[in-house]
């Protein structure tokens, strides 16, 4: 029994860590399915491109390694130029239970239909989409990177 916390956060380090593995390991793929492409980077792109790091002059082709195809993509037009817009989202779930009464029906010795009330738990868990990265690119260049702020 002692052990056992030290168990369980031993196997909340390997979960966690397994969510990051699957990010890089997603990453290590597109590399690897479009290696000729990737190997032609210079090498500070390289290794940018593997730690999932994008910067202004990058190409599509540089972002789509490094944060894979846009979840939308958005046509930008001001009076100085057209862009495109890749944008980049995460969904969070809210798990949440409610306790309700519902009636049962059910048929009486005699055949009769009956009912009565039963507590049961109702999964009404919600989720929500939103936006955590947006790349503008014009003529093919990264020229903006907005990135979602984690210190609100």
């Amino acid at each position: 029994m002692q052990n056992l916390p030290r168990i369980f956060s031993f196997l909340l380090i390997i979960l966690l860590l397994s969510g990051c593995m699957s990010a890089q390991s997603l990453r290590d793929e597109r590399i690897q399915a479009d290696y000729a492409l990737f190997a032609g980077f210079p090498a500070d792109v390289q290794s940018q491109i593997r730690l999932g790091q994008i910067d202004i002059g990058y190409s599509k082709e540089m972002v789509r390694l490094a944060w894979g195809l846009p979840d939308q993509v958005f046509r930008r037009t001001t009076r100085a130029r057209q862009s495109v817009v890749w944008s980049y989202t995460q969904v969070r779930r809210y798990p949440h239970l409610d306790r309700m009464s519902v009636p049962i029906y059910y048929l009486d010795s005699s055949g009769r239909q009956q009912f009565s009330y039963h507590s049961v738990w109702v999964n009404r868990d919600t989720q929500e989409q939103f936006t955590v990265a947006r790349v503008e690119f014009v003529q093919g260049k990264v020229t903006a990177i907005e990135q979602l702020n984690g210190d609100q």
